[in-house]
């Protein structure tokens, strides 16, 4: 491929902007995502207990129907600091726009690992669009954000790691990949106390190690004859370096890393592991990880632990990917490798198994894809890098729409009513947040403390946040409520014994969402035992008749 002179190799290419165009549009959809209440307000207040107390809390601390003292771990105690502390110092703006960047440099890690593989900005492109459209599940703002760059570093190093020592002439064209491979475990140090996803980064790390140690174990070797061949010249010669002589044993199996180079793989896996005890539970972390994993009202009653059905855009999208994925499989005249398989089957599995794992699949199959679509199309690949100044200018016009949507501005912009009638325009605690937080109603509580409330889950994350002397029924700590009691606040909310059921916990006091509890305002309606004393256009506050 023929470079340009001078300064315009520094110029993108018209195929990059193939894949600016795709990151772009996500960039755009990822910045008016709205905000629900259930996972960012009650971890904004943890963070701010964190940074006020300079202690990790270990209890309940914000629910009336449970001993205050109950015992909770707050696993993700660092996530929730880095978000309280990014909210302190510019408020709901900042830490939308922190979400929206660092989604932006996850997804752009993604596009550098698929363009790596595959050769081709342009089929990176196809592949980035179903990684990031299957994703827009996902993306909230919760202490998770803090770890999507982390885990596609992770796959970046990883994959530069295999195909730069595959493709190595001198140990100075894998020395630098094996050296930010040994970030991999501070990495892990931080990832730990961030979220509980830094699983998924031993099982990359894992599957890497595993994968390539199939290879050169399983590949077989060019013959003896080449062998002794290469050896005794390098022999005879006695002018080769001993690096030069690795390299000899390296090309006996083209397609396989030499085995010191698995090892380092399996060394630093072990490290990684290791790097998981800097956390405040120490070896306990694992058993709040499993905990979580197989808790029964988090795992049967929470939408995003279920697996995916084709409705909604972001699970068609990922149903699309996996019939891609079959028809290029069946068609490509690549040979996946033993960690392309693992990774394909590893993370398509987990995707099955819960709707808040598609991502993870999606940034870890779509450069695969992209790779095999390389082999299906190689005229693709082969194609001259035209740059020109004109592509720059059009890379910077693109940033123009995803600008202008960032949270300082995006009230300004003229976008669909349908959009609008979303989120809470012109809202004091910010932009974006999602109609179902009950801003108002809340205010209204301040003014008319008191009572035993019942309540609407993801408002109790709210509350927790913006009324914590109000202490809450329920709320998105899924796994601190036991599966009863759970049952009991879905049965209410049905306006099925609620009267019974309310009596028995001591509720007098009712906060509900017209949307989600319609069938238990409708019942109240009908009831003389409780009044209604505070509405607006999506909740109502009820108490016990006097």
């Amino acid at each position: 491929m023929r470079r340009s002179p001078g300064i315009y190799r520094w110029l993108p290419s018209i195929d990059a902007l193939w894949s600016a165009v795709v990151l772009a549009g996500l960039g755009f959809l990822i910045s008016l995502i709205p905000l629900p209440p259930n996972d960012f307000w009650w971890h904004l207040k943890i963070g701010e207990v964190i940074f006020t107390t300079r202690a990790i809390p270990t209890t309940n601390m914000f629910s009336w129907t449970l001993p205050s003292d109950a015992p909770f771990t707050y696993g993700a105690w660092l996530g929730e600091l880095l978000l309280y502390l990014v909210y302190r110092a510019g408020g709901l703006p900042l830490v939308t726009f922190a979400r929206n960047f660092l989604l932006l440099m996850a997804f752009w890690l993604v596009g550098r690992t698929a363009r790596e593989r595959s050769g081709s900005w342009r089929l990176t492109a196809p592949a980035l669009a179903l990684a990031g459209g299957m994703s827009l599940n996902n993306l909230i703002i919760r202490p998770q954000i803090w770890v999507f760059p982390l885990f596609a570093l992770y796959l970046w190093w990883l994959t530069r790691y295999i195909t730069a020592s595959r493709s190595a002439r001198s140990p100075s064209d894998w020395r630098i990949p094996a050296r930010r491979l040994l970030l991999l475990p501070l990495l892990m140090a931080f990832w730990v106390n961030v979220h509980g996803s830094f699983v998924l980064g031993l099982v990359l790390v894992g599957i890497f190690a595993v994968g390539e140690t199939l290879r050169t174990a399983c590949r077989p070797a060019r013959s003896e004859a080449v062998r002794s061949q290469a050896q005794s010249e390098a022999v005879r010669s006695q002018a080769r370096s001993e690096a030069e002589c690795r390299i000899s044993e390296a090309e006996c199996r083209p397609d396989a890393l030499p085995w010191r180079r698995v090892g380092l793989l399996w060394g630093i896996g072990a490290l990684t592991a290791l790097a998981t005890l800097a956390n405040p539970r120490g070896v306990g972390i694992a058993a709040y990880v499993v905990d979580l994993l197989t808790d029964r009202p988090s795992q049967a009653l929470v939408v995003e632990w279920q697996s995916p059905t084709p409705s909604g855009m972001a699970n068609v999208i990922f149903y699309v990917s996996i019939l891609v994925l079959l028809l290029t499989l069946a068609f490509s005249r690549r040979r996946p490798t033993p960690t392309d398989l693992l990774l394909t089957v590893g993370f398509l599995w987990l995707a099955w198994s819960g709707m808040r794992y598609v991502v993870w699949y999606g940034m870890v199959v779509m450069p695969i894809l992209a790779q095999e679509w390389a082999a299906l199309w190689p005229h693709l690949v082969a194609r001259p890098a035209r740059r020109h100044p004109i592509n720059l200018i059009l890379l910077l016009l693109l940033t123009v729409p995803v600008l202008l949507v960032q949270p300082w501005w995006v009230e300004q912009m003229p976008l669909p009513e349908t959009y609008w009638q979303q989120v809470w325009r012109g809202s004091p605690i910010g932009p974006l947040v999602g109609r179902e937080t009950p801003i108002a109603a809340v205010e209204y509580l301040r003014a008319h403390p008191g009572g035993r409330l019942f309540h609407e889950m993801g408002y109790g994350s709210y509350l927790i946040w913006a009324m914590p002397e109000q202490k809450v029924f329920v709320d998105p700590r899924v796994e601190l409520y036991p599966y009863d009691q759970w049952m009991d606040y879905i049965r209410i909310g049905r306006g099925v014994r609620y009267h019974e059921l309310l009596e028995h916990y001591g509720a007098d006091r009712l906060m509900v969402d017209r949307e989600l509890q319609g069938e238990l305002i409708r019942a109240l309606e009908d009831d003389p035992r409780w009044e209604q004393e505070y509405a607006d256009e999506r909740t109502e506050i009820w108490r016990r008749a006097r």
